[in-house]
């Protein structure tokens, strides 16, 4: 069985651990096969994103073996993996290999597992890059397009499909090892109380803007006081890529994930000039990155 999952970028600046979209950009896919055996998982990772992946600490072996311990399965499993999602980028690269595992293999064991609890296995193997499970990025490219997670138990979320264009602007830059873990570790852990008003009260704006499908409104919502300013001093070109794609007509602008791309909301009218606006931002910045223009993405499925 071979299932495809595709890249997904997380928070969009109001919806920290909350808020993610599966996009079109990029997709990994994985094929798994199984025969009798006591629990034994092998994987191997082939295309242009395979590189430096641990084979005892990948997010496709842990899924896996949470997978076959809760639905006590004793199978051997080998799993191939086609990574086409960089690493390290803010583009849910571990989540959707983690993804695109669980539902290849509950569908070649013929299990039947519903959406949200293998977002929830999927979500739990995030543990090797991220340090401490999280459900924001497996969930999105889980069930495609834009989701926003409203419980955690049991896991719940709600699904979108807005128009408009995703442009994401990806710096070729190296980032450290487990780097979302490092940018969970700077996340401020305690707040003031007049901050929360002000991020409740975006929140319900972007909500409400997915269900009128107001691209203004969403975007005038991808803001966050909270978690961005911190990370965006990591970012490379932050500011001048907000200035420069707001001016060039996006509508909203923020941080991929934990970074360092970043993503812009627009229209068709606008989406050129935004795409060089980003470029604009990065060549004075003398940084190489590539600007790719994408659109929800559909849900993970065999192919």
């Amino acid at each position: 069985m071979k299932v495809r999952a595709y890249c997904s970028s997380a928070n969009l600046g109001v919806g920290f651990d909350v808020a993610a979209i599966a996009l079109d950009a990029f997709y990994d896919e994985v094929e798994v096969s199984v025969k009798p055996g006591n629990g034994q998982i092998i994987t191997e990772f082939h295309g242009p994103y395979s590189e430096n992946i641990p084979l005892e600490d990948n997010t496709a072996l842990l899924s896996a073996r949470l997978l076959l311990t809760m639905s006590k399965v004793g199978v051997d499993v080998h799993i191939k993996v086609w990574k086409g999602i960089p690493l390290g980028l803010g583009l849910g690269g571990s989540g959707a290999t983690a993804v695109a595992t669980v539902k290849a293999l509950s569908l070649e064991l013929g299990l039947k597992i519903d959406d949200m609890k293998l977002a929830l296995i999927a979500g739990l193997a995030e543990k090797a890059a991220a340090g401490s499970p999280h459900y924001d990025n497996v969930t999105a490219s889980l069930l495609g397009g834009l989701i926003i997670i409203y419980s955690l138990n049991p896991l719940r979320a709600l699904r979108f499909y807005p128009k408009g264009y995703f442009v994401l602007g990806i710096p070729h830059v190296k980032t450290p090892p487990r780097k979302t873990e490092v940018m969970r570790v700077i996340t401020p852990k305690t707040l003031p109380l007049e901050m929360l008003p002000p991020s409740l009260g975006r929140m319900a704006a972007f909500v409400s803007g997915l269900y009128t499908n107001s691209l203004e409104l969403i975007g005038q919502s991808m803001t966050d006081d909270i978690i961005e300013p911190i990370r965006a001093l990591i970012v490379p070109a932050y500011e001048k890529l907000k200035k420069y794609t707001k001016e060039a007509g996006a509508f909203g602008f923020t941080i991929s994930g934990a970074g360092p791309s970043v993503i812009a909301l627009t229209d068709e009218e606008h989406l050129k000039n935004v795409m060089s606006a980003m470029s604009k931002a990065y060549n004075e910045e003398n940084i190489k990155a590539d600007i790719i223009p994408a659109k929800p993405a559909s849900s993970a499925s065999p192919i």
